[in-house]
């Protein structure tokens, strides 16, 4: 049965749980046809939770995300960022700017990098063990290692990794003003020009020289595209694999047990990190919207040609009716079809890349560390608020 009536929009994104649980109505929303909320700014839209609906939508190419270019799109501060990268365009001129960038993130690419991943963050292990423990493995490990992976990949220099880091903080931020947020965003366009001068005068085997010959040479994109291409391409491989390396280490020593589980067995580790992929609610009620390019009926809703949908992954991740055990962590979990990249013609271009980061993050603290422990109760612990990605401030370590 379709609905066409409405009630009284739901405010979202609804208040985070401490930690990485999420918030108990979404077992309710589950229950019924997608909902209608009401982001801080912007129009309303609806709030896709479902499984087999978020699936469904993000495979469907009348549901666009160009469309949202010149609306008022919901979102969760007064600042919208402006579009004309890989997640505001669709059909061909998304696939152009797609292929201009996945050779870099071929399968076969990402595991020819898998061992210098690895001599990354065993040189990384084995300088937090000559410090000594008490240890900060979210920024002495997960964030050190991220930001190389992706700084090498792309061609950004070691010197420029912390400013890199102190732009995407504010770039993240739900608080942010707009004069904050353009200050960096200038900041950052110029970086990002001067990125280019000087992959004319000495490219290179990585992506921005790449990029820069897309444009200069190939005429395959054009230099505003460009620009818009390298924010993206650092936030997505930066941010999000440094949280979720973060909070993967957190969930498996808040339980000793599920850490010493994986001791000895590097066979375990892939089917370990697509369960902390699909556990883990990376995004702080924060998605791209997708606009209706006609009426569609979507899980027991009409949505009306024009409305915007917001798909919770998060929530669809755990949905018991594709997931057994969903609200429990099961490391060894043998089918796991997560929407944690997303689905479709907008999955994550960089998701090999973050399963190999993750893969050999674990496996080198499990073979360097295997008395790792948490060095404070979990209770402890400083979550960040106020920001697109769940992560924590620190994470004090002993072994």
């Amino acid at each position: 049965m379709t609905t066409t009536t409405q009630c009284e929009p739901l405010a979202y994104p609804f208040e985070q749980p401490d930690g990485l649980e999420i918030h108990p109505i979404y077992a309710e929303l589950r229950q019924r046809p997608p909902a209608r909320v009401r982001m801080p700014y912007g129009e309303d839209a609806w709030l896709v939770t479902r499984y087999a609906d978020a699936k469904s939508l993000l495979g469907d190419s009348r549901f666009s995300m160009a469309a949202a270019l010149g609306r008022d799109r919901p979102r969760v501060r007064p600042v919208a960022v402006s579009g004309g990268g890989l997640l505001s365009t669709d059909g061909p001129d998304h696939l152009r700017l797609r292929g201009t960038v996945a050779k870099a993130f071929t399968a076969r690419r990402v595991e020819r990098l898998r061992d210098r991943v690895r001599e990354i963050a065993g040189e990384l292990s084995c300088g937090i063990r000559k410090s000594g423990a008490p240890a900060d493995l979210g920024n002495g490990f997960a964030f050190p290692l991220a930001i190389t992976v992706i700084g090498e990949l792309l061609g950004i220099g070691q010197e420029n990794h912390v400013r890199v880091r102190d732009w995407l903080d504010v770039m993240m931020s739900h608080t942010v003003t707009a004069e904050e947020f353009n200050k960096w965003n200038t900041m950052f366009a110029a970086y990002t020009a001067d990125l280019v001068e000087l992959r004319r005068r000495e490219p290179g085997d990585d992506l921005f020289s790449a990029l820069v010959r897309a444009h200069d040479q190939e005429g395959r994109i054009t230099m505003g595209e460009l620009m818009a291409l390298a924010p993206v391409l650092i936030s997505a491989g930066f941010v999000t694999t440094f949280n979720q390396i973060s909070n993967s280490c957190y969930l498996l020593l808040a339980r000793p047990d599920r850490f010493s589980s994986l001791l000895g067995r590097p066979e375990a580790l892939p089917r370990a990190v697509e369960e902390l992929l699909r556990y883990v609610p990376l995004p702080n009620g924060f998605a791209f919207p997708r606009y209706a390019t006609e009426s569609i009926e979507l899980g027991g809703a009409l949505i009306r040609a024009g409305d915007p949908v917001l798909v919770d992954t998060a929530a669809a991740n755990r949905d018991p009716e594709v997931f057994d055990r969903a609200d429990d962590l099961v490391l060894d979990r043998a089918v796991n079809p997560h929407l944690s990249f997303g689905h479709g013609p907008h999955y994550c271009i960089g998701a090999h890349l973050a399963r190999v980061e993750l893969q050999v993050a674990l496996e080198v603290l499990l073979e360097d560390m295997p008395g790792l422990r948490l060095a404070v109760p979990a209770e402890e612990l400083r979550w960040k608020t106020g920001t697109m990605v769940n992560g924590l401030h620190e994470l004090p370590v002993a072994w």
